[in-house]
């Protein structure tokens, strides 16, 4: 597909605060595509690095289009939303600032539309390679050839995905969700809700690689849960529901797990129980397990 010209069908969505050097980092391989008939979306949330001028810098010099946004900041689901306004391609896929991706990237991404077709599933989900664990890709092979997304690692034990969405799929799950006033919001609420409108296709080729910085979400998991009490409690909800998609057995230990940690959120914020649980009478089965993990996470 190399040096083929027609109108761009993907665009790469990369949401940022600060991390000016990450996004370097990222620029750089995307700039070392095979295909570069894509657009690159990105999204400044509020950064106090001057973003703005090397952004400009590479739209004169890149060989594909470059769109950047600039909000307040308002944590990267809401810049996720901001983005969908903009998106004028059929196909996205979300790389995280502090990401890299590998030269063959849109050509995959390219071979994943042609072979997908216009069914109905809701796109496709590849292995992401993070450097904490070196055999994770071999997982991909034994997943079926669908999947939610909550399946990888609730199912799957393969937490970590990059995935491609239908634009139109993506637009009806936003539309859907009413979005907390808070800064700190779950992908995963998205993903459940996209549960709605079809399955991921599975496939195994690998282009994404990650990597976790210090200042990054998940290394600060449970305070951000505390200063963000109305997502997380959508977010426990969400699982729960989403877990009943689920066989009866994983779908039972899935959702008490859920349940125990929607319990414990509640002790911890001093909300009642009953305001939050998915199902009060297991709520109340499970009260001391609950208590038990409050006061071991909060």
């Amino acid at each position: 597909m190399n040096k083929v010209a027609y109108k761009e069908q993907i665009s790469i969505i990369t949401p940022v605060f600060n991390r000016l050097k990450e996004l370097t980092r990222l620029y750089e391989s995307l700039s070392n595509q095979t295909n570069n008939n894509f657009i690159w979306i990105i999204v400044d949330d509020g950064s106090e690095e001057k973003i703005d001028k090397i952004v400009d810098n590479w739209e004169k010099k890149s060989k594909f289009k470059i769109n950047l946004i600039v909000q307040s900041n308002q944590g990267k689901m809401y810049a996720y939303k901001n983005a969908i306004k903009y998106l004028s391609t059929p196909w996205s896929l979300i790389v995280d600032s502090d990401d890299t991706v590998s030269k063959e990237m849109i050509d995959i991404l390219y071979k994943t539309i042609f072979s997908i077709g216009e069914g109905n599933d809701c796109g496709a989900v590849f292995p992401r390679k993070m450097d904490t664990n070196s055999n994770e890709i071999s997982l991909w092979k034994e997943l079926p050839d669908k999947v939610n997304i909550i399946d990888l690692r609730y199912q799957y034990n393969t937490p970590e995905s990059a995935i491609f969405v239908k634009t139109d799929k993506l637009k009806k799950a936003f539309n859907s969700l009413q979005l907390p006033d808070e800064k700190f919001i779950s992908e995963e609420i998205l993903y459940n809700k996209l549960m709605e409108q079809g399955k991921f296709v599975v496939r195994n080729e690998l282009f994404y690689f990650g990597g976790y910085q210090d200042d990054g979400l998940t290394n600060h998991l449970f305070k951000l849960w505390l200063r963000n009490p109305v997502s997380t409690i959508m977010l426990l909800n969400s699982r729960y529901r989403a877990m009943n998609s689920f066989p009866w057995k994983k779908r039972l230990i899935g959702r008490w797990k859920t349940n125990i940690n929607l319990t414990a959120f509640a002790l911890a914020t001093n909300r009642s129980i009953k305001s939050v649980s998915p199902n009060l009478i297991e709520s109340i089965l499970l009260f001391l397990p609950a208590l038990i993990l409050k006061r071991k996470r909060f």
